[in-house]
């Protein structure tokens, strides 16, 4: 059945209804993209939805990339961009789109911001950054030198939910770099804060790290106990977020096994199924892929991928993988030699 009710006028100072068939299951009177943000956070709670319609206000470009990812098919518009009309027809073709009036761009910042791009993930990306919807923090390196590696007068910066890729030839500081950030080297001279303080005074868990070479725990820990460790003591259902944790790395199946008898994939794994359940905000990978096969190569990239469309954590890696270097509009910072 063709919905109707989604075409109906909008009660005053609604900007957005949403309707399951022709039954109205959402509205909002707030602007910008935050209705659709909060439309997106209902649907995760809300069962058995057949066919999804709305109507709003105002849809542009960044609108459409929401609605047609939450599965919206039959899109009514009091004013709506070409731009938008131009994704929609382009990209998905399966939504069916009415409207009362057309206009070339909206005037706003966002936009514009879109307007050359198609990625449908990466506009998502951007837009929860814009909206300030992601777990990560700032990062702020001044001036950071330390012997190991010759590292000297490092400086960068980075916003909460941005994606470093660190890469260079070997001995040129990279394990360094992460180890100065992670708080278990300190600088010989410059300062590192992360969210706005100094490194090491943040609080507990903001920084998950996974070194190349996991560090052997001193006493026999089976992999839950080690995945738990990123858990506070007071978090409520620790086996369910145990057990997440370990399925999002496919490494359930090892539950019950000692840790120190796992192989040094299954140990890098484990490790990641650590900082998923620790949800850190400053996440630090390694050469992450190094001790993998390509199957479970594949798997930490698609891991990392889905880090940047749902949790947003800021994510710097080290790596030399090109699976990992290929991934899209990352930002790079190259260590060099000092010569």
């Amino acid at each position: 059945m063709t919905p109707s009710a989604y075409r109906n006028p909008l009660e005053q100072n609604t900007t957005l209804a949403v309707f399951n068939d022709d039954e109205c299951i959402f509205t909002s009177e707030k602007k910008w993209l935050h209705p659709l943000f909060d439309l997106e956070s209902f649907l995760q709670n809300f069962e058995n939805h057949s066919v999804l319609s709305a109507h709003d206000t105002a849809i542009g470009k960044a609108a459409a990339v929401l609605m047609t990812r939450m599965g919206i098919t039959f899109i009514h518009a009091e004013l709506i961009s070409r731009l938008a009309l131009s994704y929609l027809e382009q990209f998905c073709p399966q939504v069916t789109v009415s409207y009362s009036h057309v206009v070339d761009r909206l005037m706003c910042a966002t936009e514009a911001q879109l307007e050359s791009l198609s990625d449908a993930d990466e506009m998502y990306y951007l837009l929860r950054k814009r909206a300030k919807l992601t777990q990560g923090v700032s990062l702020q390196l001044d001036h950071v030198s330390h012997p190991y590696g010759n590292l000297c007068d490092i400086s960068f910066s980075l916003s909460p939910g941005d994606r470093l890729m660190v890469t260079g030839e070997n001995g040129t500081g990279k394990t360094t770099l992460l180890s100065l950030i992670a708080g278990i080297l300190k600088p010989t001279s410059g300062r590192i804060f992360i969210d706005g303080r100094a490194a090491g005074k943040q609080k507990k868990r903001t920084v998950g790290f996974i070194p190349q070479f996991t560090v052997q725990p001193h006493f026999s820990l089976s992999v839950s106990e080690v995945v738990g460790l990123g858990l506070d003591v007071h978090t409520k259902n620790k086996e369910k977020e145990i057990e997440q944790a370990l399925e999002r790395t496919s490494s359930l199946h090892l539950a019950s096994r000692d840790f120190a008898t796992l192989s040094g994939g299954e140990k890098q794994k484990v490790s990641l199924s650590r900082c998923l359940a620790q949800h850190a905000k400053l996440l630090l990978l390694d050469e992450p892929t190094a001790s993998l096969d390509s199957e479970n190569k594949q798997m930490v990239v698609d891991i990392v991928r889905s880090l940047t469309l749902t949790e947003i954590p800021t994510i710097i890696i080290v790596t030399h993988d090109p699976e990992l270097t290929s991934l899209a509009r990352w930002n790079t910072f190259c260590l060099k030699e000092e010569t």
